[in-house]
């Protein structure tokens, strides 16, 4: 089973809610890329 997340390569960080990519992006600059990640 799979599920959408994002992923910041830069920091190593996983998010499973977009609202948190963006927050990451806002903070540091980084875009965190649209992964499937298995469940």
């Amino acid at each position: 089973m799979s599920a959408l997340g994002w992923k910041c390569y830069r920091c190593d960080l996983t998010f499973k809610q977009e609202s948190h990519a963006l927050i990451h992006k806002d903070i540091t600059n980084h875009p965190a890329r649209e992964i499937e990640r298995t469940v």
